[in-house]
């Protein structure tokens, strides 16, 4: 059995190589935002089948998105917003780090939060960018940049203590003027997804539901409880090489009575599928019908 330790090494290589990978798949454009609605918040801002294949034959959850996406035609609002501290030495300058905000849409009426951790050199507009619309319908998304930077100006990514990307992840929230519920979704992608799961062990009752992508984290029920967990979603690549762990994973959990569900990207490795916008939905859509 794989240790924690080599998991998160295997995981750090893999999304070295999905670096490369992630610019080629999903084939379309990240979802931009509707004409005038895309902002860069200045430094005093406050502010499947038709979808994912699941991977049993469990019914769909009976859980509702707090609005109709198929009636709510209010513009995708989403903001580039400041939250430090800054990056230093990135070509001779300090850089200010951003958050990438998609705001809820108009139509709700006490939006719960959404944040993500993005991966080993893999951007927040990767990370969140391509399934933005889907969150919109839940909540506000905060998806902190990352410490570092992949070479002089590359993407950015984390090369810090957990504890340090906690500390970060709740600037983002503060700066983004993101406001908490006891229903908020804390989503990570590779090893954005091992940091997620530490930092709802950190702070029990804080995250309500987990959204683990393309990582075959190791999880308990009985620590995911302590931590006020209440169902997880594990999202992973058909052709990739953490789908067999977090399939092995979800039926550990199922077996402990703790609710959790395989979501699968078709024909994608470590990477996002062209339609994980529909996979993402049916994620969020199966964590929140649990109460």
């Amino acid at each position: 059995m794989r240790s924690p330790a080599l998991r998160v090494a295997l995981v750090v290589a893999l999304t070295a190589v999905g670096a490369a990978c992630h610019k080629r798949a999903p084939t379309k454009a990240p979802p931009s935002a509707d004409a005038g609605a895309l902002e860069d918040a200045g430094a005093d801002s406050a502010d499947g089948d038709a979808g994912a294949q699941a991977d049993d034959d469990t019914p769909s959850p009976s859980s509702e998105p707090d609005v109709d996406p198929a009636t709510d035609t209010s513009p995708l609002m989403i903001q580039r917003v400041p939250f430090g501290p800054y990056l230093s030495g990135i070509g001779g300058r300090a850089t200010p780090r951003m958050a990438y905000v998609v705001r809820a849409k108009q139509s709700q009426r006490a939006p719960r939060l959404l944040a993500n951790l993005h991966g080993v050199c893999n951007p927040p507009e990767y990370a969140c960018g391509y399934w933005s619309r889907a969150a919109a319908t839940w909540g506000t998304l905060v998806c902190p940049e990352g410490n570092s930077r992949c070479g002089t100006d590359g993407p950015s990514t984390w090369t810090q203590s957990t504890a340090k990307t906690d500390e970060d992840l709740e600037r983002a929230i503060v700066a983004a003027g993101a406001l908490r519920t006891e229903r908020d979704i804390l989503t990570g992608f590779s090893l954005g997804a091992y940091a997620a799961a530490e930092i709802a062990r950190r702070h029990p009752g804080r995250w309500a539901y987990l959204i683990l992508t393309e990582a075959d984290v190791p999880l308990d029920a009985a620590k995911l409880r302590a931590a006020g967990v209440r169902a997880v979603a594990m999202v992973a690549g058909e052709l990739g090489t953490q789908i067999h762990g977090e399939r092995r994973t979800v039926a550990q959990l199922t077996a402990q009575k703790f609710p959790a569900k395989l979501f699968v990207m078709k024909k994608a490795g470590h990477h996002y599928s062209a339609d994980v916008d529909d996979v993402m939905a049916e994620a969020l859509a199966f964590v929140t019908s649990v109460k």
